[in-house]
């Protein structure tokens, strides 16, 4: 072998060696402060000190557990707007859509028809940009990327969008609700006819159980029933 294959094989094994070469980075300190001072934090990972003459306060933690938390609220926001699915909606999304139902009831002076909905939607399933490869075994394999900053950016700032929905579904659903027990009112029946009714009494092993009497309704037929009956009871006492 020459001496300029040799040098070339030298140099080809060292470019390959550095490519491997794994890189370790200490995850344990941020920038060290020129002096701590003695001022207690709420968090023990928060500490104030002085750094370039400037009084700073240096707060560390892991971003994995922060995007886990982030995520772990995004998602906790949006069961409770929308609930799990589209098919089966829950939480504020069902409240409202079914306090829209039974306003609309011509028996409690609704047109029959109740106001739309908005759309349901998941906002934390966006749409992702792939780059494809095949690996060794021919499989498809799609790749998303992003930067740290910005998937942390995006993160809190969908959060944001999904607290203000909330309150924006529960003021709609408490106006609504507060609209119905008027209109109930408004029409001679008494709104706490609506909730279930019933009675604590003794189970076995000495528990108490619970016993309904009475179910949750809208039906205005069934509340005018309910108000007669309790009516009546109270003449005969």
């Amino acid at each position: 072998m020459s001496a300029k294959n040799c040098l070339f094989f030298l140099i080809l094994l060292l470019m390959v060696s550095c490519a491997s070469k794994e890189v370790s980075v200490s995850t344990e300190e941020a920038p060290e402060l020129d002096k701590k001072l003695n001022t207690k934090m709420g968090d023990r990972r928060d500490q104030v000190g002085v750094r370039d003459n400037t009084v700073k306060v240096q707060k560390t933690l892991y971003l994995e557990e922060e995007m886990s938390k982030l995520q772990g609220e995004i998602g906790d926001l949006e069961n409770l707007i929308y609930g799990q699915s589209k098919s089966h909606p829950n939480g504020l999304f069902l409240q409202l859509k079914t306090c829209r139902q039974k306003s609309a009831d011509p028996r409690v002076g609704g047109n029959g028809t109740p106001a739309p909905m908005e759309k349901w939607e998941k906002i934390s399933e966006k749409d992702e940009d792939f780059s494809y490869h095949v690996d060794r075994d021919d499989n498809v394999v799609a790749v998303s990327e992003e930067n740290l900053s910005t998937r942390i950016t995006n993160l809190k700032k969908l959060k944001r969008v999904l607290s203000d929905k909330y309150d924006a579904f529960k003021e709609k659903s408490d106006a609504c609700e507060a609209s119905y027990r008027t209109a109930l009112v408004n029409h001679g029946l008494n709104p706490n006819d609506t909730e279930s009714a019933g009675e604590w009494v003794e189970g076995p092993n000495g528990f108490k159980v619970w016993k309904m009497r009475k179910g949750k309704t809208n039906d205005p037929e069934e509340l005018m029933r309910r108000k007669q009956e309790r009516e009546k009871s109270q003449k005969s006492e």
